[in-house]
This record gives structure tokens, sequence and C-alpha cells, in this order.
């Protein structure tokens, strides 16, 4: 009966994994040379935009999410509900945002995930949910994150186990080329 009582502990594999996935996608490069915003929502996306390459491969022999990805992902909600709560949203308006939330992050989740392989589609999608304009396209901008989402994405793929260890490419090799975007 204490079960009911008690709150599951976290893996901390699951717990490591998420944290470098936030650090990751907090570092001033991609604000600073990647044209990201730096709002909260171009933070709340960057954070989606690290996680999805692992949540993807972290999957059963049937191609559903295995405990571990749903795990990620639930760290990931878990994280999302104590943020919106610092940021002061009310107890009313709780349900509503996160259900928000829920629903960027599975749009988003399926928009990179089905953009796998295409680097021109990858780059649509990230213009869209990251830099807020599906117009920015065919950018340096957009196509340096879709460069990096895909080699994200090649990493996390052949990672033995990504809980066991996983190192996010350097994003410096895909700085955008910003002579050729203040030029335009």
């Amino acid at each position: 009966m204490l079960r009911f009582f008690t709150k599951k502990k976290p893996n901390p594999a699951v717990e490591s994994l998420y944290n470098a996935a936030v650090a990751q996608a907090r570092r001033p490069i991609f604000y600073q040379t990647f044209g990201v915003p730096d709002t909260l929502e171009g933070r709340f996306d960057m954070v989606i935009f690290h996680i999805w390459p692992l949540i993807d491969t972290l999957r059963d022999d049937n191609g559903g999410i295995s405990p571990d990805g749903q795990a990620l992902f639930d760290h990931y909600v878990h994280d999302m509900e104590q943020n919106l709560r610092a940021i002061g949203i009310s107890d009313s308006s709780f349900p509503k945002k996160m259900k928000a939330v829920g629903k960027a992050f599975y749009g988003r989740f399926n928009a990179y995930r089905n953009a796998v392989g295409d680097n021109d589609a990858l780059a649509t999608a990230i213009a869209r949910n990251v830099l807020g304009d599906e117009g920015l396209a065919g950018t340096p901008w957009a196509q340096a994150l879709a460069g990096y989402g895909a080699a994200m994405r090649s990493a996390a793929a052949q990672a033995q186990n990504v809980l066991d260890r996983f190192d996010y490419p350097d994003p410096l090799p895909f700085e955008p080329d910003n002579t050729a975007a203040v030029a335009s």
C-alpha cells in the first residue's frame, strides 16, 4: 500500500541524459550564431530539438517507445511543469499550458522524426519550430541547424546505448556562414 504514497525515484541515467540535453540546448552558440531566438520559446524549442533524437533512438523491438524513452519524456514533462510553476503560471491555467507543452512536443518530435534523411524537410521543420518562420528554411541558420540535427540523430543511432554514454556533436563545425546571411 505504501507504493501509492512514495514517489518513484528517477533513473539516474535518464536524469543525466536529460540534463546533458538541457545543457547542450543552452549553449550560447545556438543563440549567438545559429539565429535561435534567446527567448523562453526559443529555449523551450531547443530542449525539444536536443531530446527528440534520444527519445527516437530509445525504441523497443516493435518500434514503440521503450520504458527508458518514456522515462526521458516523463522527465522532460516534469521539468516543464516545474519551469511553468517557477514563472508563475496559475493553477487555473496550468492544465491548459501543460496540454500546449505536450502538443508542441509531439508536433515537433514528429516533424523532426519524419524529416530524418531529408535535410531540406528538416530545415523547414527547424525554421518553423525553432526559428519561428517556415520562410527561413533556406537560410544559413536553418540549414546549419538541419546539418547539426542530422548529426545528433546519427550519433544517437550509432550509440550502443544512449543512456550509458552519449556525446552531442560539437555545433561549431555546423556554424552558419553569417556573412552570407548578413549580405541578404
